[in-house]
């Protein structure tokens, strides 16, 4: 009888002391992330790959506004820990009782408070597809979910968590065990088999209620005049004009989708592109870019900074000037 072949498994643990580098520590996802409230950053990521199966949990310090797109052409199933304060995820409430699926075809948006932690499990449609023709019958593509929730009273969430655990557990204590080619096609298997039960239709709810719908097209129109006008001054009626919302919606949108207002997240938008800019080691000076983003006064630029991530401009940009500098060939 031949063995299945499963590619060799890849591990990693990276603790990460910035958002946008915690977003770039997880292997092809293409991400971004923006640091909402105020200390150092303190991130811890944990991932394997196992043939077509990507298994990952995170965890920050810090809340967190995370935006991109899954490994391309895969669908994962993430569960939510350790969450005292309700998240959003597409504009759905979020909290530890809960499962999200992400299809990498859209981009996704998270909104994680401080503290909350994320085990997924992400696997290749390619697989998936395989596996629905011989376990269910059926084209993968009837259970394909948009960006959605899965139901928890239809979901088992704890059997999930503990399968997911138990994976992580075993390929950080006992590698050796996945050195059989059968044991990773069974592990991958089993893994594939869990994500395809998650996403029945029966599992998956997709539709938002209107006002949570219209709450995040607001802030989602909002923020790209934020963006687009990054330079300017920029008031609430600016935002209302922009979004067609009245001060009031405005105001409920943002404290509901982002959780902070409208002028506090413009303030924490702008700090995040400057930190970006500071850490690419470009010529221009903390002032140039600073400037850039709509920050004339150095002095409240440099106490605000400060204020969310923990250290002065200056401290960043040394710091990973000298990071760049170490992992340059000799």
């Amino acid at each position: 009888m031949l063995q299945p072949t499963v590619p060799d498994f890849h591990y990693a643990r990276t603790l990460t002391s910035d958002a946008g580098e915690h977003a770039a520590s997880l292997s092809a996802w293409d991400q971004r992330y923006e640091q909402l409230s105020g200390g150092r950053f303190e991130g811890c990521l944990e991932e394997f790959r196992i043939g077509p199966v990507q298994i990952f949990r995170e965890q920050a310090n810090q809340a967190v506004l995370q935006g991109g797109r899954p490994r391309a052409n895969t669908v994962t199933v993430a569960l939510p820990q350790a969450v005292d304060r309700a998240g959003w995820y597409c504009g759905h409430q979020l909290n530890e009782d809960r499962a999200i699926a992400i299809t990498s075809n859209r981009e996704f948006e998270l909104v994680a408070c401080a503290g909350m932690g994320l085990v997924a499990v992400c696997v290749d449609t390619d697989a998936l597809r395989k596996r629905a023709a011989v376990v269910l019958g059926q084209d993968l593509e009837q259970r394909l979910p948009a960006p959605s929730l899965l139901n928890k009273s239809a979901f088992n969430h704890g059997a999930l968590k503990t399968q997911l655990e138990s994976a992580i557990s075993l390929v950080r204590q006992r590698p050796e065990t996945l050195n059989d080619a059968t044991v990773r096609a069974r592990l991958a298997e089993s893994l594939t088999d869990a994500v395809l039960d998650c996403i029945a239709p029966s599992h998956i709810e997709s539709n938002l209620l209107p006002g949570a719908a219209a709450r995040r097209q607001i802030v989602a129109i909002a923020r790209e005049y934020m963006r687009s006008h990054a330079d300017e001054p920029i008031s609430v009626p600016d935002l209302c004009v922009a979004t067609g919302a009245s001060r009031r919606a405005l105001q409920y949108a943002f404290e509901n989708v982002v959780q902070l207002s409208p002028v506090t997240y413009l303030r924490v938008m702008r700090l995040n592109q400057v930190r970006s800019e500071l850490q690419a080691c470009r010529n221009d000076t903390v002032g140039d870019v600073a400037a850039r983003w709509g920050f004339w006064h150095p002095s409240r630029f440099a106490a605000e900074y400060r204020q969310l991530f923990g250290e002065l401009p200056s401290a960043t940009r040394t710091r990973f000037a000298a990071s760049a500098a170490s992992q340059r060939p000799h």
